[in-house]
């Protein structure tokens, strides 16, 4: 992998480079910043720089921790404030700058590091509001002592980890960015929250659907864009708990209609795939007899990982896993009693708003024939080096006004509005805190209610051999096609009218099957009384994992570690031989016959060594871009892309659609002309791929190119090149520079959980630790490592097993 002496020597070279070749003014004092007693050489550690004995105010009794052999620390403390505070002080102790860093882009001061070059970035994450929506989490968070007081313990470990640092002791990318940690605030964990809701909360189309409306026709867009598909298999395919539910539904207003000329440009957006897989499997499919859970999230691959793992211990709790850096308490994990894991549910909990101004004061809004006031939120954005930028935000009954005159190239009087969970008072903490404690599933069910965003599906197992998923999420009660295209904020009768009932959420509690199951697919068959629309649901990851296990008996952790490394395309097997059936053989090349007969021969796997979905991949792109390209040359751009599931489905059972004809041709194609052309396209595409990485053979982990980056992207604290396989839509679902963030699984027996987890990183944030990405071989070759999870009186014990480092945190 990196060697870390090496990385920083490369990062160094850069640095001289750009600092000696720019006017770029953020870069720290040279001589400072290669000072071997203070600089960027400290960072160079190894084991023996973790102390024997810390020693802390705040502090109300002894508390410890042990490091196992993978850095994953096991804190113990006597009560949870203490404890609280120790988890707050040794995640800021190996992830100081990655806590920071993300706090400061989430509430968009990004530019008192970078400089203008984040300005635009800034600006986007005032107007979405994630700061504004964080300061009603603070204040709601406030009314319960509890909770908060969780959250000022884990601050005072922070701020008390940063209290004690010299510059020498600074992470390296202080050094290199030339700034300094600040103090750790109750609202910067807030923040985290709402940037992992930011992340998480789907692709936002509202403004490309509307666009595509306009463009198409109902009848067409109906046919490219529809809200469920007879391939699909939903999270829940029964009736039987909502069949008797007392509901009243919304009705869409009378005489409204879809707007048309909105903004040109679409709206900025996380990765699409961002998404996760879990499933649990009950003891009598298991051959121990104890229930099953796995999970593995998709998101960016990172350095620092996103993820940072540890062991959290009173007298009253025990509980392990991985938790965000930043926030208290485990996010996904177990304890003695119970496992759970996390997917995204993908469901639409952003919805935009039309707004016009009275004028070019953008003062006052119209809304059913009145001007109301907006109110007016200074944003002051500070830029390294230059003036400060003052971006004045409207709020409107709908919530900020992201784009206007200002910014997003509106006209003077339009502005659009967003409507968003993430901006009312929440407390998903309080729900973690208790999850953390759960012992069964009632307390784990009761637990959620305070979990409003973002929309997870939540597994579960118990020693009980209680199986579960809840979709969980505050929902907005929308009348069907609501929040599907953007609305108009004129008229008050377009705004949400309330939820849909916590009691009334999507869950499944130990089906027949014995199983329960998420991969980001559609939650529900079109009977749930709710509408459910979601902006990108997945297709084919959740059928695979049904088609694994609806045949599977007697699994074991080994058959779970293999699911989750499985590269077998769905996607595939149902479109490939259709793909071929429509080559006309006799116009092929040599080359190109033999490239038919490699993929006629082929078995679906994207491993790491073969060729066959290189070509399948560029067929399919080159064919997805000729198809649609009525809709992709367009010169707005707001507009979305048929998924493939669509397109192939179309394909197979409406062949004679209008969009099959090219637009650069004077023939009127049909649909055996496309699949041709895009063939040629493909293996062109291909060749050139070989032309110009003549030093590499091909096959799909060469083509792909798994990178791993640091989240500054500073050159060499980076993994360049995974030797893996995998894609979009496979279980394995490791694209580019993403994939599964991390990877667990948990069986649960009568004496407790028995754990395997990985991150594609390591536990220190550190360019210069071994630990910064000693996993990334494990990761790499697919294999989960085992967790060393110590009862409640483990802890007691005088001498600490062998292979484990001992801290003893004591009061001042």
């Amino acid at each position: 992998m990196r060697s870390s002496i090496a990385g920083i020597i490369c990062a160094f070279t850069f640095f001289c480079i750009v600092a000696l070749d720019s006017n770029i003014n953020n870069f720290p004092p040279l001589g400072r910043f290669l000072d071997p007693f203070q600089g960027f050489w400290q960072n160079e550690v190894k084991n023996t720089n973790i102390p024997e004995v810390i020693q802390l105010t705040g502090m109300t009794a002894e508390g410890k921790i042990y490091y196992d052999s993978m850095l994953i620390p096991h804190i113990y403390a006597t009560n949870e404030h203490d404890l609280y505070l120790l988890q707050g002080y040794i995640t800021a102790r190996h992830r100081l700058w990655q806590m920071d860093f993300q706090s400061l882009a989430a509430s968009g001061r990004l530019s008192e590091i970078f400089g203008e070059i984040t300005v635009k970035y800034d600006k986007n994450m005032r107007r979405q509001g994630l700061q504004f929506g964080a300061e009603k989490f603070v204040k709601e968070l406030k009314h319960d002592k509890k909770v908060f007081g969780l959250i000022e313990a884990y601050t005072e470990g922070v701020n008390a980890y940063i209290q004690q640092l010299e510059f020498k002791e600074l992470p390296v990318e202080y050094k290199f960015f030339n700034y300094k940690p600040e103090n750790w605030t109750p609202l910067k964990t807030a923040l985290l929250f709402k940037f992992i809701q930011y992340s998480l909360s789907g692709p936002d189309y509202d403004f490309e659907n509307s666009n595509a409306l306009q463009l198409l026709g109902k009848k067409n867009f109906d046919l490219l864009f529809p809200d469920y598909l007879d391939i699909q298999k939903p999270i829940a395919d029964h009736d039987s708990i909502w069949k008797d539910f007392d509901y009243t539904l919304p009705k869409r207003p009378k005489n409204y209609h879809a707007l048309s000329g909105l903004r040109k440009h679409a709206v900025e957006k996380e990765d699409p795939d961002n998404g996760s897989n879990n499933w649990a499997v009950s003891g009598k499919m298991t051959k121990s007899g104890n229930p099953i859970l796995c999970n593995d999230p998709h998101l960016n691959l990172t350095l620092p990982s996103i993820w940072f793992s540890c062991q959290l211990t009173t007298p009253q709790m025990n509980v392990m896993g991985m938790s965000i850096p930043g926030i208290p308490t485990i996010v996904s994990g177990f304890n003695e009693n119970i496992a759970w894991g996390v997917t995204s549910a993908r469901r639409d909990d952003r919805d935009w708003y039309k707004i016009l101004f009275q004028d070019k004061s953008q003062t006052h809004y119209l809304i059913d024939n009145y001007w109301d006031k907006a109110d007016l939120r200074i944003e002051e954005i500070k830029v390294r080096d230059k003036e400060t930028i003052i971006d004045t935000v409207r709020y409107t009954i709908w919530g900020p006004v992201v784009y206007d005159k200002t910014f997003g190239k509106s006209s003077e009087k339009a502005g659009y509005a967003l409507r968003w969970t993430a901006h009312d008072p929440s407390k998903e903490l309080k729900t973690l805190y208790q999850i953390n404690k759960a012992s069964n599933y009632t307390e784990f069910n009761d637990a959620l209610k305070y979990f409003d965003g973002p929309a997870l599906n939540f597994a579960f197992i118990s020693k009980d051999d209680d199986i579960a998923m809840n979709i969980q999420g505050k929902f907005p009660k929308h009348w069907e096609e609501q929040g599907k295209f953007v609305m108009d904020g004129t008229r008050s009768d377009t705004r949400w009218t309330g939820y849909i009932p916590q009691e009334h959420n999507i869950r499944i509690v130990n089906p027949k099957r014995g199983y329960v199951s998420s991969a980001n697919e559609h939650p529900v068959n079109p009977n749930y009384p709710y509408y459910t629309y979601g902006q990108y649901y997945e297709y084919y990851r959740n059928r695979r994992i049904h088609t694994l296990l609806d045949s599977a008996k007697d699994l074991t952790i080994k058959d779970m570690e293999k699911m989750l490394n499985d590269n077998y395309s769905l996607f595939a097997e149902e479109n490939l031989h259709f793909l071929l059936s429509h080559l006309n053989q006799i116009n092929l090349t040599s080359e190109e016959k033999e490239i038919y007969l490699l993929l006629k021969a082929w078995n679906f796997e994207y491993n790491a060594t073969e060729t066959a979905s290189i070509y399948l991949e560029e067929w399919v792109e080159a064919l997805m871009n000729d198809i649609w390209d009525e809709i992709n040359v367009h010169p707005n751009k707001a507009y979305r892309m048929p998924t493939r599931a669509n397109t192939f489905y179309l394909l197979k059972h409406k062949p004679d659609f209008i969009f099959a004809d090219e637009l650069e041709t004077k023939k009127l194609e049909n649909i055996d002309d496309v699949i041709n052309q895009a063939y040629h396209e493909a293996i062109a595409k291909v060749k050139k791929w070989q032309t110009e990485h003549p030093e590499e053979s091909l096959s799909w982990t060469n083509f792909k190119k798994t990178k791993i980056m640091h989240m500054g992207r500073l050159p060499g604290f980076h993994v360049d090149h995974l030797k893996n396989g995998g894609h979009k839509g496979i279980l394995n679902a490791t694209k580019k520079q993403h994939g599964p963030s991390y990877r667990m699984i948990v069986e649960m027996t009568q004496d407790g959980p028995i754990a395997y987890q990985v991150i594609p990183g390591g536990q220190s944030g550190n360019p210069g630790s071994p630990y910064y990405d000693n996993m990334v071989p494990y990761f790499e070759a697919g294999d989960l490592i085992p967790t060393h999870f110590f009862k409640k009186n483990d802890f007691v014990i005088s001498d600490a097993p062998e292979h484990l480092l001992k801290i003893e945190t004591i009061s001042k």
